[in-house]
């Protein structure tokens, strides 16, 4: 045993204790330290008392515990007991939840994870604040069951409505399958079906919203996927839109799920689903009348080769074949004309043959049978079906030039000029020519450096790229070699007369699929006799990888990455079997161009349709400009057909003047009625003591106005570090 006084530090390899008297144990290890301080990369921790057990456990008494570097007093947790695990967790006995040195709230047990290992404990609470409803409390309870799972229940109490909680259920079973489950409930006081105000009801009604979903990879060749979203009222959606927007992607939910089967030459998959429309004027009725799709079965074949040689016209032929049996139902049949009640069989066997590659020019052809069958429930209705035959053949011809070579070198740096530098640095942050220095950082206690780096010289790395322009000119021959509809008429009129006959576009009639409104189908450019010319460009960047000698010598096969940087397309279809047009322009159908650029400071991205009969748009634009402190962003698009009428423009913009303040802000607005739809605005405040950031926020849409305010503490996590360091990367609206 050894006692020291004095001004006493120890230093391990994780920390550095200070004491003004210690008791160690030679033999064991361990040591009493009175009036004791530790520092690490973590936290700070004061005790009157710390006993060290072993290497990885602390037991500190009237001890105070933050991770705040540079301002212990910007928050810390006092505790009567502190017990420290190095590399997992803090427990905290009695504690009090201290801000700038004032008691805050006291805290009977509290578990703090110093790096990532799970801890069952409580969490930091959540206030939010709604227009007309009062200030929200929630608090967060975390149960670690096991490595595998845990669960998080948080009781709330929303002011006016009155109370509820959540509920969040993970379960890791490998690292390809999992399940999670989120449930929110609400005894509301507020909330009455068809009210609109947020006046007092007289009566609770209880409310709920939960969204399971599992993802199971039984084996490499099968794997299954289920999701149940499921709400009591609809209005939960516009009411609790910070907890439902995640979780909602389509204007229906419900049960959805799918089961997928490989093989080396076939596929065979299952889906199912049971959903409940949203776009439905009952908020707590179920809309019997839409389309469910129970189940669909499909089944398909990789490309099979007949004949693969050399000799010109044969060098390639394959042969593969796609199908489905789909079932539609309706809980209850619309009053409407239109046959809701099927099962439908689709087939498409495809050839593809290959005639020649000669040098930059390509010729090729598919041909694919499409047809669909149908049988319908309702008594006395005969079935249906239909088939095209669809041919594409294309010639195309490439032409690609490289700029440059790309590789990496190393330059002493007594040779680089300070010119020279300046220059390499600038590249760097327009992401040109990457450089790396060529030492280890600096420590004030660390490992001595090896012989042969102590001898070296200081190097600069740097990266030389290369650039490859591709051009590819095509000529495509759009072709229907057949098509013909049998059977039942009614259902035959009502594919034809309009997209609502359909159940999907695979019952659309091939020759007029480009007339419905989805802009899926009429962006396609019309297959019964069309020729299309192409014009397609892009840009590709060619970047060495860092190189390393002991690497399985992979140097010149593999050790390059390469990213699209910019593209220009251009497409256009021509008419030429329409003799009711007689003009050139007529036969024109609709042009495509897109273009965009993705860089290190710019991203754009720019798509225009425009169909020269009727002379109407499709045109949507987005970019993203970032500077050193601000980047900007914005996403416009524009429908001119009057079935779609789509005018809307969203516009934001981050910017962080200093360290410590980054302001946000987004907004939706629909030009063609005027009106907007969204708008948020947040603030960040970011001490420089690295102890917490302070987020505000208000929100403000059709529906209603909301504010909130969120404080995030360090606990020495990686997202606390992304948030504060990566402003731009993490998304705050």
């Amino acid at each position: 045993m050894v006692k020291i006084e004095g001004n006493v530090r120890f230093i391990t390899k994780d920390m550095t204790l200070y004491g003004s008297h210690v008791d160690y144990n030679i033999t064991t290890g361990a040591a009493h330290i009175r009036n004791a301080r530790i520092l690490t990369s973590d936290f700070n921790l004061v005790a009157n008392e710390l006993v060290r057990v072993n290497e990885n456990e602390y037991i500190a008494k009237e001890a105070e515990f933050t991770t705040c570097k540079d301002c212990t007093e910007s928050w810390s947790v006092y505790g009567g007991h502190i017990r420290v695990l190095v590399g997992n967790y803090v427990q905290v006995k009695h504690g009090l939840f201290r801000v700038k040195g004032v008691d805050v709230i006291y805290l009977p047990y509290l578990v703090l994870p110093i790096l990532s290992k799970r801890e069952s404990g409580l969490l930091v609470p959540r206030i939010s604040s709604r227009s007309g409803e009062g200030l929200s409390f929630e608090q967060p309870v975390f149960w670690a069951i096991d490595e595998h799972k845990d669960m998080t229940f948080s009781p709330t109490f929303w002011a006016k409505r009155g109370y509820g909680g959540d509920l969040q259920y993970r379960h890791r079973f490998t690292d390809l399958s999992w399940f999670e489950g989120n449930l929110r409930t609400v005894n509301d006081t507020i909330y009455e079906p068809l009210k609109s105000n947020v006046g007092e009801s007289g009566e609770q009604f209880f409310r709920y919203f939960t969204d399971l979903e599992s993802h199971q990879h039984w084996s490499p060749n099968l794997v299954s996927h289920v999701r149940y979203t499921g709400t009591r009222d609809l209005d939960f959606v516009r009411d609790y839109p910070q907890f439902t927007d995640p979780k909602v992607n389509s204007s229906d939910f419900g049960l959805q799920g799918f089961l997928n089967f490989r093989q080396e030459f076939y596929t065979i998959g299952g889906e199912a689903q049971y959903l409940r429309n949203q776009l439905y004027p009952d908020p707590i009725e179920f809309d019997r009348s839409y389309v469910q799709t129970v189940p669909r079965a499909t089944f398909n074949t990789v490309p099979h080769s007949l004949i693969q040689s050399k000799i010109p016209f044969f060098q390639h032929i394959a042969v593969g074949a796609d199908g489905s049996f789909t079932r539609f139902r309706q809980v209850k049949p619309d009053e409407t004309l239109n046959i809701r009640n099927a099962d439908r069989v689709s087939l498409q066997p495809y050839i593809m043959w290959h005639f020649l590659t000669w040098g930059p020019v390509s010729l090729k052809s598919r041909y694919v049978l499409d047809q669909q069958s149908y049988q319908f429930v309702e008594n006395n209705q005969p079935g249906a079906g239909k088939n095209a035959g669809l041919l594409r053949t294309e010639a195309s011809f490439t032409m690609d030039k490289v700029f440059g070579l790309a590789f990496e070198e190393k330059i002493p740096l007594k040779l680089v000029s300070e010119e020279d530098l300046k220059a390499l640095r600038e590249s760097k942050e327009q992401g040109l020519a990457p450089i790396q220095k060529d030492e280890k950082p600096n420590r004030l206690v660390g490992e001595l450096p090896e012989f042969q780096t102590a001898l070296a010289k200081d190097n600069i790395i740097q990266v030389r790229n290369s650039y490859r322009h591709s051009q590819e000119f095509k000529f495509i021959h759009h072709y229907i070699a057949s098509e013909n509809e049998y059977g039942n008429k009614n259902f035959t009129n009502q594919i034809q007369r309009s997209q609502d006959g359909l159940f999907d576009y695979e019952d659309a009639v091939r020759s007029q699929e480009y007339l419905f409104g989805a802009n899926t189908t009429r962006t396609l450019v019309p297959p019964e006799n069309t020729v299309e010319f192409q014009w397609n460009n892009t840009l590709i960047r060619k970047t060495p990888k860092n190189f390393s000698f002991l690497d399985d010598d992979k140097y010149l096969r593999d050790n390059f990455s390469y990213s699209k940087i910019g593209w220009f397309n251009i497409s256009q279809g021509y008419l030429l079997n329409n003799r009711e047009r007689e003009d050139v322009r007529e036969r024109l159908t609709r042009l495509m161009i897109e273009a965009g650029y993705y860089g290190p400071q710019w991203n754009i991205g720019l798509q225009e349709y425009y169909f020269h009969l009727g002379s109407q748009n499709i045109f949507s634009l987005n970019f993203t400009r970032r500077f050193e402190y601000i980047n900007l962003f914005s996403n416009y698009s524009y429908n001119s057909f009057e079935s779609s009428n789509l005018n809307s423009l969203s516009f934001g913009g981050q910017i962080r003047p200093t360290d410590v303040l980054g302001v946000a802000m987004v907004r939706d607005l629909d030009l063609e009625a005027d009106r907007n739809i969204r708008t948020i605005y947040s603030v960040d405040i970011m001490p420089h003591n690295n102890c917490y950031i302070l987020s505000l926020g208000y929100r403000e849409s059709l529906v209603d106005q909301r504010y909130s305010f969120n404080i995030m503490f360090n606990f020495g996590d990686d997202n606390f570090e992304r948030f504060r360091n990566d402003y731009f990367g993490v998304r705050r609206l």
